[in-house]
């Protein structure tokens, strides 16, 4: 009778060690780490968003420099994609066309699809009532609206007072004006102020809302810091135009999802339980609902930034959206669609016709992949 032998380790404990299982996040990391075409669209997305980012960087020349001498030239080592009928590179409107893409998403992704659809969807989910009923129908009144022709009439009638808006915030917000400097330090002792209370205070558990005052301290201080960049550039406006029309109609999908998941997670044991034990809205919401409800918002955020980009590229072809001299890759397909350009020099259609469905493309795999990593469920 041969002795029973040991059990050998499981492989997660090594050497007789038991480590912790890995976290919901992680484990959906890789999940999407298998999956080669997420990874390729990750891969495609980041070399956009990095390009655009330092356009001014990679660019090769100015995007408004003329060469009226070398007109509508065909690709070569100098001008990679050609040139336009003034002689602009086309290879450094393209880069420059994807950081007016990036622009417009980032400020639509952060005003409509989180602040917009995530508060107002948290709230009409948590608070209910009154306050459910004015959101609810405040959305509804959006969504019954054809979304396209509303983007077009906005930004065909409000241009003009936007311009005039926008030029008084950069007057503002301009290095040479002391109130700038005094908002931001305003904000500056405000995010230290919190946060000090915060270090203070954080043992006894009733802290998280200074750290959250702390955080939008710094996060406004961003927002200056961003402003500024944006109003150093040709056609601010025009991005402010185009994000606040397109923030408008891109919150009501959200909040509906949000929403829903939120009505049934307020009656869970342990919303009820903090609730008993004096919690107050605003930690329930964001320590609470808001994480079981950010793998929605992921996947809900990834699924509308081709349409954003694409709504955005489609406002500028109508000739509704960015204007000159600020490229856009709208502007570089209109340029490019009459029948003599594309017979005679398709190349300059080809391009940027074939960077947007890529982009476009990307995000949809993407969308795909994180739905299936986040909410298997749904499948």
């Amino acid at each position: 009778m041969t002795a029973a032998q040991p059990a050998a380790p499981r492989p997660d404990e090594g050497d007789g060690i038991i480590r912790p299982a890995a976290g919901p996040w992680r484990v959906a990391g890789r999940r999407l780490l298998r999956k080669r075409l997420a990874v390729g669209a990750l891969a495609l997305i980041t070399v956009f968003y990095v390009v655009g980012m330092f356009a001014p960087i990679l660019a090769p020349s100015d995007f408004r420099e003329q060469d009226l001498n070398h007109t509508l030239s065909g690709p070569s080592w100098d001008h990679p994609f050609g040139t336009d009928r003034l002689g602009r590179d086309q290879f450094s409107r393209v880069i420059w066309s994807a950081r007016t893409t990036i622009i417009v998403t980032i400020a639509t992704v952060l005003t409509g699809s989180l602040i917009l659809s995530v508060g107002l969807g948290m709230l009409a989910g948590y608070l209910g009532g009154k306050v459910d009923t004015v959101i609810m129908r405040a959305g509804e009144a959006f969504g019954s609206l054809p979304a396209l022709p509303m983007l077009i009439l906005i930004n065909a009638t409000m241009r003009d007072r936007v311009n005039g808006w926008v030029d008084n915030l950069e007057g503002v917000l301009s290095s040479d004006e002391p109130a700038f400097y005094a908002i931001l330090a305003a904000l500056t002792a405000a995010a230290a102020a919190t946060l000090a209370v915060w270090l203070a205070t954080r043992a006894s558990g009733r802290a998280g809302g200074w750290l959250a005052l702390a955080v939008t301290s710094v996060g406004a201080i961003l927002v200056l810091w961003g402003m500024q960049a944006v109003f150093a550039m040709p056609g601010s406006s025009d991005y402010f135009l185009i994000f606040g029309a397109l923030s408008l109609f891109f919150w009501v999908g959200g909040a509906r999802v949000i929403r829903s998941q939120v009505l049934a997670l307020r009656e869970t044991e342990y919303v009820t339980a903090a609730r008993s034990m004096g919690a107050g809205t605003g930690r329930i919401l964001f320590s609470h609902l808001l994480p079981n409800v950010s793998p929605i918002i992921i996947v809900g955020v990834s699924a509308s930034l081709g349409a954003i980009a694409g709504s955005e590229i489609a406002l500028t072809f109508l000739g509704v959206g960015v204007h000159d001299p600020t490229p856009s890759f709208g502007a570089l397909i209109f340029d490019a669609s009459s029948q003599p350009v594309i017979r005679n020099h398709p190349h300059l259609l080809i391009f940027p016709a074939v960077v947007v469905g890529l982009l476009i493309f990307g995000f949809n795999l993407l969308g795909d992949a994180l739905n299936d990593v986040l909410t298997p469920k749904a499948r």
